[in-house]
């Protein structure tokens, strides 16, 4: 019901910009204002679509003049899309206008809530929606889909990071014994960027569980089963949540080399961002370790393959429809330490992360990284532990994550 209500918020937003000049004094992803009968009303502006919602459904929340015969131009922003209402006076029929998509046309009934109820009608069982998150996806650096802690940027790192931050782990003698064991890891990840020229900043909380299953006869042979959970915070008063199953087999080709491909089914889920899709990805990634006298210098490539999946309930059919190809490619010098004891061992690591073909609005962003950890090429590695800062940055948005690991 929610996300119906969603929806139709979506549509009586999306009237009419009849000049597209008007401009919503709003940096935020939902925004609405009434004019009426020529009088400016006042913006409202949120991160949160309930606010959106609940001003489309009752202009006079933005302009007090407006009556049910009024003439009213509503000018509003949906997901990063300008979407505009119009209302002749003493007129039912709704004139609407995704500004962006190019999408128009107008609904009449026996009153103003009919008209609006027809146009939600027309929402619900076209792809308005979808059109919306892929404009979003391309256009905005909060997307749920493609922004920052979004759910495709999110799983390229864990992607990565299944074979990347293991690979101290490669160089281990096939038959030892010592790390033949399985691992349970269970994590606490946590961000905070700040999105250049936009008032939603967005702070991520992510706890990755894993279970690795290693060869008895060659421990360096891992089926990884993972499943990244990820709650997302835009602008202070909107959430996501996003996560899925991930299978990943590290094989190595040699004692320095080992080749990771991955699968994942995952779901995002936003009823504050009206956002909601599957994902389903593909990725296969080569690290590979160069001694370097006390210094272990690992290098990794991945390429993965990501594509949104249609949505389907009761009430809505929807496919975004984003297809992306992301490489990630990093380096990073594993050191051993005696800060703590002998076990110990400091990481230092650069990683880039860009789209091939189309792009998303975020194209690309750079990684400096730092952690310390228990060294698990140490002879009783059976279980190890990993903190760690990393500073991101990029054209449209700068953070940092901090993150705490543990495998037993």
């Amino acid at each position: 019901m929610y996300l119906k209500k969603t929806i139709l918020a979506t549509a009586i937003a999306a009237a009419s910009l009849p000049a597209f000049a008007q401009q919503l004094d709003c940096n935020k992803s939902f925004g609405f204002r009434a004019d009426v009968n020529g009088a400016r009303g006042t913006t409202l502006c949120s991160g949160n679509v309930d606010s959106f919602i609940k001003s489309a459904e009752n202009f006079t929340l933005s302009n007090t003049g407006y009556t049910q015969s009024s003439a009213a131009s509503a000018v509003g922003r949906f997901n990063d899309v300008n979407v505009v209402l119009r209302y002749d006076a003493a007129s039912n029929t709704l004139n609407y206008n995704f500004v962006e998509l190019g999408e128009s046309g107008s609904f009449t009934g026996a009153n103003r809530d009919l008209s609006e109820e027809q146009f939600s009608e027309f929402v619900k069982n076209s792809d308005i929606l979808g059109k919306v998150l892929r404009y979003q996806a391309k256009n905005s650096a909060t997307s749920a889909l493609t922004g920052v802690g979004g759910v495709i940027p999110m799983l390229g790192m864990a992607d990565f990071s299944s074979s990347f931050d293991t690979a101290s782990n490669i160089g281990v003698a096939e038959g030892s014994s010592a790390n033949a064991n399985n691992l349970l890891g269970i994590g606490l990840s946590y961000g905070s960027y700040n999105i250049d020229g936009n008032g939603d900043d967005v702070k991520t909380t992510s706890i990755p569980l894993s279970y690795t299953i290693r060869n008895a006869i060659d421990p360096r042979r891992q089926l990884v089963l993972s499943l990244p959970l990820t709650r997302v915070t835009t602008g202070g008063d909107s959430e996501a949540y996003h996560g899925g199953l991930g299978v990943a087999y590290r094989f190595p080709l040699s004692d320095r080399w080992t080749l990771t491909p991955g699968a994942r089914y995952s779901v995002v889920a936003s009823r504050d961002r009206a956002t909601v899709s599957t994902v389903m990805s593909a990725s296969l990634m080569s690290t590979y370790v160069l001694p370097l006298g006390g210094v272990d210098l690992a290098i990794g490539n991945m390429i993965g393959l990501y594509q949104t999946g249609k949505f389907s309930s009761r009430e809505f059919s929807f496919d975004p429809d984003v297809r992306l190809k992301m490489t990630r490619n990093g380096l990073m010098a594993s050191v051993p330490t005696s800060l703590f004891n002998s076990k110990m061992a400091a990481e230092f690591s650069l990683i880039d992360t860009r789209y091939l073909g189309d792009e998303p609005f975020v194209t690309d962003s750079q990684e400096i990284g730092f952690t310390l950890g228990t060294n698990r090429r140490a002879s009783n590695a059976r279980s190890f532990t990993r903190f760690g800062a990393t500073y991101v940055h990029s054209k449209s948005f700068k953070g940092f994550t901090v993150n705490l690991g543990f495998w037993f």
